[in-house]
C-alpha cells in the first residue's frame, strides 16, 4: 500500500474521529452530530470539501450519486437539511482539519523543501486570497474578499501569522512596497519578491539597467501613515534594511532568476517557482 493511499485513509478516519468531532461542534451546539442522521459530520465535511460550484441541491444530488457509483442523481438530503447541519459546524473546523492534513503531508514527505525552507506562495484573484504550498498544491490559508476594496497586500498582512520561521514566502509582482518589506524584515520572515521596472523602487530600476548580476541595496523607510496602519510607529523610523537583488542574464534570456541561498529579504527580477524547485 502506497504512502499516499495510507494518507487518504487516515484523513478519512480523522473526519470520523472523536477528536475532530470535538473540534467541529459549534459552541452554540455542544451536542451536535451525536445522533445518526442522513447527513453525519463526516459526510457534511466531505460535501463541503468538493468545492460546491453549483447550486447546493445540485451539489448534494451529484455527491450522493457519486457515493453510490451511479450516473443518475440521488436526492438523499435536502438543501434545508444541509443548511441546518452546516449551522452546527464550527467556523474553524475545516481550517483545523486542513492543518492536520498539512502536518501529515509534511511528516510523510509530500512537502519538499529548498535549502531546508518550506516554500509558501501568495496568490490573489478578484474574489480570493490564499497562501499555498506550490509543490504539493496544498492550501495553507485562504479567504474570500474583494481586492478592489482592500488590496492583496492588506490580505497578505492579515495572514502573516500563518507563516513559520522555516518558511520562505514567494511574492509576485503585485506585492512590492516599502511598508511590506519593512514588516517582513521586522517579523524576520524570509521572502523572495518579484520586482520589475514598474515596482517604484528606484534602486531596483537602476540595478536592472546595469550589468550587475546581484547587488545589496537599502530601501527607503515607509511613510509614517503606512507604518502606523500596518505595524508600529517604530517601523517608520527605520528603513527595511539591506536587501539582495539578483538577476541572471544569458545568451537566450535576460529574465532568468539567479539561484542562490535566500537572505532574510530578497528581491528578484522574475518569479521563481522554477528557481526554487530543487
Amino acid at each position: 500500500m502506497s504512502v499516499l493511499t495510507v494518507l487518504f485513509q487516515d484523513f478519512a478516519a480523522r473526519r470520523c474521529s472523536s477528536e475532530f468531532l470535538d473540534d467541529a461542534r459549534h459552541a452554540d451546539h455542544p451536542t451536535a452530530f451525536s445522533r445518526c442522521r442522513k447527513l453525519p459530520l463526516a459526510t457534511l465535511v466531505a460535501v463541503m470539501l468538493t468545492g460546491m460550484r453549483m447550486s447546493v441541491q445540485a451539489e448534494l444530488d451529484t455527491f450522493f450519486a457519486h457515493l453510490r457509483q451511479q450516473a443518475r442523481l440521488v436526492h438523499a438530503v435536502s438543501e434545508q437539511a444541509f443548511a441546518q447541519a452546516r449551522a452546527k459546524l464550527s467556523l474553524t473546523a475545516i481550517a483545523r482539519l486542513n492543518d492536520w492534513l498539512i502536518a501529515r503531508a509534511v511528516q510523510d514527505g509530500f512537502v519538499p523543501r529548498w535549502r531546508g525552507l518550506r516554500l509558501v506562495a501568495a496568490d490573489a484573484s478578484a474574489m480570493r486570497f490564499c497562501l499555498f504550498l506550490p509543490g504539493p498544491g496544498l492550501m495553507l490559508a485562504a479567504s474570500l474578499h474583494n481586492v478592489h476594496e482592500r488590496g492583496e497586500r492588506q490580505f497578505l498582512f492579515q495572514h502573516l501569522d500563518r507563516l513559520s520561521p522555516d518558511d520562505l514566502l514567494l511574492l509576485d509582482r503585485g506585492y512590492p512596497c516599502r511598508w511590506l518589506v519593512a514588516v517582513l524584515n521586522q517579523r524576520t520572515i524570509k521572502f523572495c519578491m518579484r520586482v520589475d521596472n514598474s515596482s517604484g523602487f528606484a534602486c531596483v530600476r537602476a540595478f536592472m539597467r546595469s550589468d550587475a548580476l546581484e547587488q545589496v541595496v537599502v530601501l527607503p523607510a515607509p511613510n509614517k501613515r503606512d507604518a502606523l496602519d500596518y505595524e508600529s510607529a517604530q517601523t517608520a523610523a527605520r528603513a527595511p534594511g539591506p536587501q539582495r537583488i539578483a538577476q541572471r542574464r544569458t545568451a537566450r534570456s535576460h529574465d532568468q532568476p539567479v539561484r542562490r541561498q535566500a537572505l532574510p529579504g530578497r528581491l528578484l527580477r522574475r518569479a521563481l517557482p522554477q528557481a526554487l524547485g530543487h
